[in-house]
C-alpha cells in the first residue's frame, strides 16, 4: 500500500511542475519511439538495434556497469555522455561494482557527470543536443516507476527530438506488451491472448472515437462476463455490453457516471438495467455495485471493465489515466479495460517492447 501512496504522491508533485505540464502537452514527443527493456542483456539488444556509431548519447542513471561499457564499444565515432547522482558510498548499494576504468579507457568518447541533485539533467540537455537516451529507471529514480519514467521521457523528447529512448523497467516493460492500439485489434493485425485471465494487470486498449470503442465489444466480451462501464452517459454502449454478456442465468452488466441527472436519464432509457453514481476513482464503491446487484455472481471485480470518462478522452490526460487504470486494474481485477483516449492510443503507438522488434 505505501508503495502506490508514494508513487502518486510524487507523480503529484511532478505534474505541479511547469516544465511537466509543457512536455505532456508537446504533440512531437507522441512521435518518437520509446524501447522498452526489463533487463540490462535486453538493453545492450536494443543498443545493437538502434544505436549507430556516430550517434551523441544520453545514458542517464549510469552506474558506469556493462551496460556502460558495452555503449562506449558501440559509437566508435560518436559521444557517451554518462549521468548519475553523486551518491555516498556507505549508505547506497548503487554505487557498488562501479567500473571506473571506463572513464579511461574511453577517454576520447565518454563525458561523465555526477550531479548533486537529479532535476539538474535538464539543464544539462539544454546545452546539448542527442541522438538518443538510454534511461536507467531503478538507478535513476530509485524505484521503478513506469509513471515517472513516462515523465522523464517525454521532458527528454520535447527538449531533444531524438531518434529513439531506450528505457530498463520492468514495470514499463510490462506496460508496453499488454498495452494494444484499438485499430491493431480491429483489423486483426494484433489478437488478444488465448488465455486471458482476470488480473491486476489487465490487457489495455486504448481508442478514439465511439465507433472503435464499441466496436471492441465482440472481440473482449464473452457471454457471461461481468462488465462494468464507467462514464456510462445515457447508457447507450452499457446496453451493447449487456447484450454481449449477459444471457438467462449468467453475467451482469452495470454502468456508473458521476453525473446524477445523466444517471437518472439512463435508468429510465433503460430501467431493467443496472445503473449508479459513482466516482470511477472510488474503487469500493464500483465493487459494491456488483455485490448489492449481482445474484449470478459472486466473485469480487469484473472480468471486462470500459472507461469514457471526460477529460481523460483527449490528449493531455495521459497521467491520469494512468493512474486511474493502475487503481480499475489492482481493485477489479479485470481481464481487458478498454479506453477511449486519445492520449492512451497515441502511448500504445510509442512504446515498444525490446522482445517483440524483429532486425530485418
Amino acid at each position: 500500500m505505501i508503495p502506490n501512496v508514494l508513487h502518486y504522491f510524487s507523480i503529484i508533485l511532478l505534474l505541479l511542475h511547469p516544465s511537466t505540464i509543457s512536455s505532456f502537452n508537446t504533440k512531437p514527443s507522441r512521435t518518437k519511439p520509446i524501447i522498452t527493456c526489463k533487463s540490462n542483456a535486453e538493453v545492450r539488444r536494443a543498443i545493437d538495434i538502434y544505436i549507430n556509431p556516430n550517434d551523441r548519447i544520453l545514458e542517464l542513471g549510469s552506474q558506469l556497469s556493462d551496460t556502460s561499457k558495452y555503449l562506449c564499444q558501440a559509437i566508435t565515432n560518436g559521444t557517451a555522455v554518462l549521468v548519475d547522482v553523486k551518491r555516498k558510498e556507505t549508505t547506497s548499494g548503487r554505487s557498488k561494482g562501479r567500473d571506473v576504468s571506463i572513464l579511461q579507457s574511453f577517454a576520447n568518447r565518454v563525458e561523465y557527470h555526477e550531479l548533486e541533485q537529479f532535476e539538474q539533467w535538464k539543464e544539462l540537455i539544454k546545452q546539448q543536443q542527442f541522438d538518443a537516451l538510454i534511461l536507467d529507471v531503478g538507478s535513476t529514480i530509485g524505484n521503478d516507476l513506469h509513471m515517472s519514467a513516462l515523465i522523464i521521457c517525454n521532458e527528454f523528447i520535447s527538449y531533444q527530438q531524438p531518434r529513439v529512448v531506450i528505457v530498463k523497467s520492468k514495470l514499463l516493460s510490462s506496460l508496453a506488451k499488454r498495452i494494444i492500439h484499438s485499430q491493431r485489434l480491429l483489423d486483426g493485425t494484433t489478437e488478444l491472448p488465448t488465455k486471458l485471465e482476470r488480473s491486476t494487470t489487465p490487457i489495455l486498449i486504448p481508442c478514439v472515437g465511439v465507433n472503435d470503442y464499441r466496436q471492441t465489444i465482440p472481440i473482449v466480451v464473452r457471454k457471461g462476463d461481468s462488465v462494468l462501464e464507467v462514464g456510462c452517459h445515457y447508457g447507450t454502449t452499457t446496453e451493447l455490453l449487456h447484450d454481449a454478456a449477459v444471457t438467462k442465468n449468467k453475467g451482469f452488466c452495470c454502468g456508473v457516471d458521476i453525473g446524477a441527472k445523466i444517471v437518472h436519464k439512463a435508468k429510465k432509457r433503460y430501467p431493467d438495467m443496472t445503473f449508479d453514481v459513482v466516482d470511477a476513482w472510488n474503487t469500493l464503491d464500483l465493487l459494491k455495485l456488483k455485490i448489492n446487484n449481482c445474484a449470478t455472481d459472486s466473485s469480487l471485480g469484473y472480468d471486462v471493465v470500459y472507461a469514457d470518462i471526460g477529460g481523460l478522452s483527449g490528449s493531455n490526460g495521459l497521467l491520469e489515466s494512468l493512474a486511474l487504470l493502475d487503481s480499475l486494474g489492482n481493485a477489479l481485477q479485470p481481464r481487458v479495460i478498454v479506453i477511449k483516449s486519445l492520449c492512451m492510443k497515441r502511448l500504445a503507438s510509442q512504446l515498444v517492447p525490446i522482445s517483440r522488434v524483429k532486425v530485418k
